[in-house]
């Protein structure tokens, strides 16, 4: 793919600097703005890499301004981004439930629209074994709801 390392490099570097271009683009919080320069990137560099992209710059804001990330999550829930990072974050939540020991359909369950349901004990084992930052992913993306026993 990489004929050297030079290449590797200068890759890596276009790939940061879209990174931080949609991170700060993100920040001015101007949803035409970001769907202009998330189309532009599509044309330019193609779907999947302008998901990377996207992704990336959304990861960075979970940790360097919440805020922003909440806001990007709930303004462009249609972006293919958002539902390839969704689909990312159910499945590594449900890997740190397993290997937490609980189990699938009794103590929690994936739902059809990318969310989790679960009950109290998962929910507050799950909060303890992620980062402030994945917190605001999860609660944003996949809104982890609590089961409630009726008898």
């Amino acid at each position: 793919m990489f004929e050297n390392e030079q290449d590797f490099e200068k890759e890596l570097q276009e790939f940061n600097s879209a990174v931080a271009l949609f991170t700060y683009i993100f920040k001015f919080r101007d949803k035409l703005l970001a769907e202009t320069c998330e189309q532009t990137l599509i044309m330019i560099l193609g779907l999947r890499y302008t998901e990377n992209v996207m992704n990336a710059a959304v990861f960075l804001l979970s940790e360097s301004a919440p805020e922003t990330c909440q806001w990007t999550l709930q303004n462009f829930p249609y972006l293919e981004a958002c539902n390839s990072l969704k689909e990312y974050l159910v499945t590594l939540t449900v890997q740190k439930l397993i290997n937490q020991g609980f189990v699938l359909g009794q103590d929690f369950s994936a739902t059809t629209d990318s969310g989790i349901l679960m009950n109290q004990n998962a929910k507050n084992a799950l909060l303890q074994v992620i980062s402030d930052a994945d917190k605001i992913l999860i609660d944003e993306i996949i809104q982890v709801k609590t089961q409630e026993c009726i008898y």
